[in-house]
């Protein structure tokens, strides 16, 4: 049975320990590093503290050279980043008018029996704008898939090779953080989600998120102001039904109950879990069956500390 280890960012604590001496054979795991982009591969720190050989798989750089070498299918990379981009543009649109009126709805003070009603129609249009979203965003990379499926590529299917071939004498994977726009194209292109499904997986941040069935950007706290909880990309849907909030304590504005519960309620029956630095979720065949410094966003609003099942 594989065990899945979903960890928070690793400054300033470090807790990737934890799940390495979980896992406990000491065989070589592969790493992507990949969300790091021009610093993929710098996993010193990580080795020292894994205690096992690492084998980094340099996804970032595969893909750069593949598209370097591959014309045809650096044309449909491109177009299918701008769907992608103009797609999301057009959703944030929407998003914003939807989000308008749940949060007012929610405040609204008035006979129960009319508002909330109200209130639960206005959560469940946004539920089916995310909905339509992220089908919108799975369409587009089947297409993608597709095409590429029928093309000739010879540098895609070298590389390919070559990291099959890695995880064959590897059982673990290490997904670290970074970028996860960047991480999850490159997972994708080498088609790597389907390879890892019963390795033991060891992710952070936004490696977490990529074993997601859904990625939500979230950002309570920017120069500009707050920023809606956007649906942002299909996942690879290793871990299903969850909703990963990386560094919440610092992203997330729980001082507001209105707020966390609404965004509860919008992706509910999800749950949606904290992973801050020091923060692990171990998954077992899609049930959580450790938590440490975890926490569950509820309707009331408030955080609740998660148990294993």
């Amino acid at each position: 049975m594989a065990a899945h280890f979903l960890l928070g960012p690793q400054r300033p604590i470090v807790n990737i320990d934890l799940a390495f001496n979980a896992l406990g054979d000491g065989g070589p795991a592969a790493v992507v590093s990949a969300g790091w982009q021009d610093a993929e591969g710098d996993i010193k720190e990580v080795q020292e503290i894994a205690a096992r050989p690492l084998i980094d798989l340099h996804l970032y750089q595969r893909a750069e050279d593949v598209l370097a070498s591959e014309a045809g299918l650096q044309e449909l990379y491109r177009e299918r980043q701008n769907r992608l981009q103009e797609l999301q543009r057009l959703y944030r649109l929407r998003l914003r008018q939807s989000m308008l009126a749940a949060r007012r709805l929610l405040r609204v003070d008035g006979d129960p029996a009319v508002v909330q009603h109200e209130q639960r129609h206005a959560i469940a249009q946004q539920r089916a704008l995310d909905r339509h979203h992220l089908q919108r965003i799975a369409a587009i990379h089947k297409e993608f898939d597709t095409r590429v499926a029928n093309e000739r590529l010879p540098k895609l299917r070298e590389h390919a090779k070559e990291i099959a071939h890695v995880f064959a004498g590897c059982q673990s994977v290490v997904i670290t953080g970074g970028n996860v726009a960047v991480l999850l194209n490159r997972l994708r292109l080498f088609d790597v989600g389907s390879i890892i499904k019963t390795k033991h997986i060891v992710a952070w941040s936004a490696g977490a998120m990529a074993l997601t069935d859904r990625v939500v950007l979230f950002h309570d706290n920017t120069p500009q102001g707050r920023r809606d909880a956007e649906v942002f990309e299909q996942g690879l849907g290793i871990v299903n039904d969850i909703v990963l909030l990386p560094d919440a304590k610092h992203r997330l504005d729980v001082s507001d109950k209105i707020h966390v519960a609404l965004f509860c309620r919008r992706f509910a029956p999800t749950n949606c879990f904290t992973l801050n630095s020091g923060s692990l979720l171990r998954f077992d065949d899609g049930r959580v069956i450790g938590a440490e410094d975890v926490r569950r966003l509820s309707r009331s609003g408030a955080l609740r500390k998660v148990r294993a099942q």
